[in-house]
C-alpha cells in the first residue's frame, strides 16, 4: 500500500469532449477514509512515542521536559521529509497538500497524548482529545485536485 494518497486521473480541460460513462466511472482517487488514514503520520507518531518513552526519569521520577521538547522537535522534522519522500516514490512529484496536512496532524497527535504539551499550565487532555477527534475529522474531508 502507498503511502501517497491516489488523486485520480486529471480531468480534461473544460472544452475537451468528455467520454461516454458507462456507470463504472467513479471519478478516481482516494475515498474519504482513504484520505483520513493517509493524512495522519502514524509511523512518525509511533516513532515519537518509541523515541519519548526512551527518555530517562528525572531523579524526581517526572520525565525531563528539555529532552521531551527536543524528541518532540526532532521527530516534526521527520515528518514533512518522510512525507516528501513517501509521495514522490514511482516517478510522483510531491503531494504537498498531504505533506502539509500530515505535518500539521503531527503536533495535534503529540497534543492529544500530551507529550512535552502537558507541561503548559492551560493544558488539558479533554480538550486535546476533542482538538484531535475534529482536525482528524475535517482533514479527511479536504480532497486533493485530480492529477495533482
Amino acid at each position: 500500500m502507498s503511502r501517497r494518497i491516489d488523486t485520480g486521473a486529471p480531468q480534461p480541460p473544460q472544452n475537451a469532449k468528455k467520454p461516454l460513462n458507462l456507470g463504472n466511472d467513479t471519478g478516481g482517487g482516494e475515498d474519504y477514509l482513504g484520505r483520513l488514514a493517509k493524512y495522519i503520520p502514524a509511523e512518525i507518531v509511533g516513532l515519537y512515542l518509541a523515541t519519548s518513552s526512551a527518555i530517562p526519569k528525572a531523579n524526581d521520577g517526572s520525565p525531563r521536559w528539555q529532552a521531551m521538547w527536543i524528541v518532540f522537535a526532532i521527530n516534526f522534522v521527520f515528518v514533512p521529509a518522510y512525507f516528501f519522500f513517501a509521495t514522490t516514490r514511482n516517478d510522483n512529484k510531491p503531494l504537498w497538500s498531504q505533506i502539509v496536512l500530515a505535518s500539521i496532524a503531527f503536533p495535534v497527535w503529540v497534543f492529544a497524548i500530551g507529550g512535552p504539551f502537558r507541561w503548559f499550565g492551560w493544558y488539558e487532555g479533554w480538550i486535546a482529545s476533542i482538538t484531535l477527534a475534529f482536525v482528524t475529522v475535517a482533514f479527511g474531508f479536504y480532497k486533493p485536485p485530480p492529477g495533482s
